[in-house]
Order: structure tokens, then C-alpha cells, then sequence
């Protein structure tokens, strides 16, 4: 993750609005609340690797 986005200043404001796309996504294809939830955790424990690289 770390090379793949180094160098394009992702915001935090731009990782969590991917995030609210990821659930909006779950949500409509009707993935189970636990589900959703493993998925954003796997998400969000990226953050570091992502936002402000």
C-alpha cells in the first residue's frame, strides 16, 4: 500500500470519504452488518499506509 500511494498527498478527509463509499456499496448490495463491519475495520487499519504518504 505504502508504493502504491507515497507521493499523492491523500487526505484524511478523502481516505474517510472512500470509506463511506465502501459502506455505501455494502449496504446496497445487502452485505450483513458483521460483514460490513470486517471490511471497513480491514479498510481502516490501512490508514497509515494510505493518508498523507
Amino acid at each position: 500500500m505504502l508504493a502504491t500511494h507515497k507521493g499523492m498527498n491523500i487526505s484524511a478527509l478523502e481516505f474517510m470519504a472512500v470509506l463511506d463509499d465502501a459502506l455505501s456499496a455494502l449496504t446496497k448490495n445487502d452485505i450483513g452488518q458483521r460483514e460490513q463491519e470486517e471490511v471497513l475495520f480491514i479498510l481502516y487499519s490501512m490508514r497509515t499506509e494510505i493518508v498523507l504518504v
